[in-house]
């Protein structure tokens, strides 16, 4: 059941309808947060129905963590969750692999949806409890109703465990302000994806991408800018939906992009990109590896090297993905060992001029975009001959159609706008009859799909 999809907003509706009705009867108020984290699941396969079988483990774990102060009796329940998630995740990952190798290729259909964010976000949980930042709960439905929870379970926002079981216990009620917000927000969710990120694909760069020989240099340039802007508007588009939702049932969850095309560096890309999963990096595995102050940028570049490398493989078992990870860590080491510098030489806060802000920002995004032709490819030879097909200095226009043209342009002034540009939107949204916001949303939904014509395609990090 996809996100952008009408039955998911029925169902979505029914959600809410059920657990606000319930709000002064928390156990069933729990029991209907549970049954609707089931549902969705098992909408892709029932397979996934044993996924609270793995979540009760670390619930245990949790509080077995929090029992016990023996050092290492507490290393092994923590080794045992990192052991049981990192098991899962990898089997999610060498499946694909197997089945697109001719093995067990009939049952390709049994695990369409990835875990990988589910993964993570359950090592937040005992994690958190090991060092000491967080205390278990001891209410199984509490931690089952968030530990799967729906809006964030296929392609994220990666919510801290810890911080939904706080909101959950809050029992924070649907303001009009909030409704009309996660309505707003679910809307430009739908329009990202639908109207941008769909039309980029299925007009541009599944064409460049799969076939680079019948294209141009310039046009492939333009197929790898536009799958930059498709990825953004795909990934943002699905947060914006999985934001509202988690909004319409009491939770905020965590923003997960601001701007990234505007950074001046990748270590700010970072900040700005898929903030929830750098985020994760930074905590969970770049503060863990070791470092020696005697050898500060070589022993952080090595770090950040390793932590890219890990989470390009996150994505998926390939070399492109890989190649993708160590292109990030590489070019985050230069960037700390030019920041040593620029801070030994200048001092901290030397300003930067106008100029040199655009010129780093120029050398920034097409950095990231030369990166993601790797990640975008289907394979390193694929990603060599994008590549060679950009050197080729060729300048034929044909297949670069006014409309195209026009949502490329469209598409790089709506990720450039100022977040406080819509927060007017809201406010207007906020102010109309709660059954108008659900009118104009079911309208807004059935308009799109039709004008997107071919229906909506999956989610790009549906697959990590």
């Amino acid at each position: 059941m996809l996100v952008s999809t009408a039955p998911f907003f029925v169902y979505l509706a029914t959600v809410c309808l059920l657990f606000w009705a319930t709000q002064s009867r928390a156990r069933l108020r729990l029991l209907v947060l549970v049954a609707a984290n089931l549902f969705f699941l098992a909408k892709f396969s029932p397979v996934y129905l044993a996924l609270p079988i793995a979540a009760s483990f670390d619930f245990l774990i949790g509080q077995a963590i929090r029992s016990t102060d023996d050092k290492l009796v507490r290393r092994l329940l923590l080794t045992a969750s990192i052991v049981l998630n990192l098991s899962l995740l990898a089997t999610i990952k060498i499946f694909p692999v197997l089945t697109a190798a001719g093995y067990m290729k009939s049952l390709s259909w049994l695990l369409p949806l990835s875990l990988s964010f589910y993964c993570f976000q359950s090592l937040t949980y005992t994690i958190d409890i090991y060092r000491g930042d967080l205390e278990p709960t001891t209410d199984w439905l509490s931690y089952m109703s968030v530990a799967i929870f729906f809006p964030v379970v296929t392609a994220g926002p990666i919510p801290r465990t810890g911080k939904l079981l706080k909101q959950l216990a809050a029992r924070v009620n649907l303001t009009e302000a909030a409704a009309g917000r996660a309505l707003l927000l679910i809307g430009i969710g739908l329009v990202k994806k639908l109207l941008i990120a769909d039309y980029l694909a299925n007009n541009l760069v599944n064409r460049v991408f799969d076939t680079p020989t019948l294209y141009s240099s310039v046009e492939i340039l333009a197929g790898v800018y536009g799958y930059a802007l498709q990825l953004f508007f795909d990934f943002s588009g699905y947060t914006d939906i999985a934001i509202g939702a988690g909004l319409l049932l009491g939770f905020e969850l965590p923003e997960n992009f601001k701007r990234p095309y505007l950074s001046v560096n990748v270590a700010e890309f970072w900040r700005r990109w898929h903030i929830s999963f750098s985020e994760w990096l930074r905590d969970y595995l770049f503060d863990v590896l070791p470092k020696r102050r005697k050898w500060q940028v070589l022993s952080y570049s090595y770090a950040f090297l390793i932590t890219m490398m890990l989470g390009g493989l996150w994505h998926g078992l390939s070399w492109n993905f890989l190649i993708w990870g160590a292109l990030h860590g590489a070019a985050l080491g230069v960037v700390f060992a030019w920041t040593q510098w620029k801070v030994k030489r200048k001092g901290r806060n030397a300003p930067v001029s106008w100029w040199g802000q655009l010129l780093s920002g120029i050398i920034t995004f097409n950095y990231v975009c030369f990166a993601w032709v790797f990640f975008r490819a289907t394979s390193v030879g694929n990603a060599l001959e994008i590549l060679r097909g950009i050197g080729d200095l060729t300048t034929a226009t044909g297949n670069l159609t006014l409309p195209l043209l026009g949502v490329l342009l469209l598409a790089a002034i709506l990720h450039s706008l100022p977040p406080k540009w819509f927060d007017l939107p809201a406010l207007w949204v906020s102010r109309t009859p709660f059954w108008l916001q659900g009118l104009a949303l079911a309208g807004l939904v059935l308009l799109i799909q039709t004008l997107a014509g071919r229906g909506s395609a999956p989610f790009v990090y549906g697959n990590f």
